[in-house]
């Protein structure tokens, strides 16, 4: 019982609980006042999509006996895998990247549980370049990975450095 309690079970906890309600309230506060593009800075718009399928639009004209299952089932896998990854690996930097991973995972399945789709409202764009409207939990995991990655890299290439 100790274990699952731990100081980076803790972090896990309340950094997925944090990115779970700053998503669901931005999803809310996109809902209520964006109507058509707000344009923010030259390269941000906020704009109010829904989006059916996974990153990009990926399987969003699937039908829905393969859709729906993948959409469902991968969310809660990735967040108790996260976190039993947070748990054993007991680095503080792996528990805030993996809460991250977590609450962005939990955001994105509470639209797809009540609502059938998730709600996407940053859009970026500059010139010919545009990335698909996303959202806070689509952020929140992108960015915890990126963050990973590269403290593994760093991490390992240091324990490398000193044999």
């Amino acid at each position: 019982m100790e274990r699952f309690f731990s100081q980076y079970a803790l972090t896990y906890l309340a950094v997925c609980f944090f990115v779970l309600m700053v998503d669901l309230y931005t999803k809310h506060l996109a809902e209520q006042f964006i109507e058509g593009e707000v344009q923010i800075l030259p390269f941000l718009k906020l704009v109010m999509v829904y989006n059916k399928g996974v990153a990009f639009g990926l399987f969003s004209q699937a039908p829905d006996w393969l859709r729906l299952p993948i959409l469902l089932l991968f969310p809660p896998i990735a967040v108790l895998i996260t976190f039993i990854y947070s748990i054993k690996q007991k680095d503080p930097v792996v528990s805030l990247c993996m809460g991250a991973i977590g609450g962005g995972a939990l955001g994105n399945l509470y639209d797809r549980l009540f609502l059938g789709q998730v709600r996407d409202f940053i859009y970026l764009s500059y010139g010919k370049f545009s990335y698909p409207a996303f959202n806070l939990a689509d952020a929140s995991i992108s960015v915890a990975i990126v963050v990973f990655l590269f403290y593994e890299f760093f991490r390992k290439r240091k324990t490398y450095d000193l044999h």
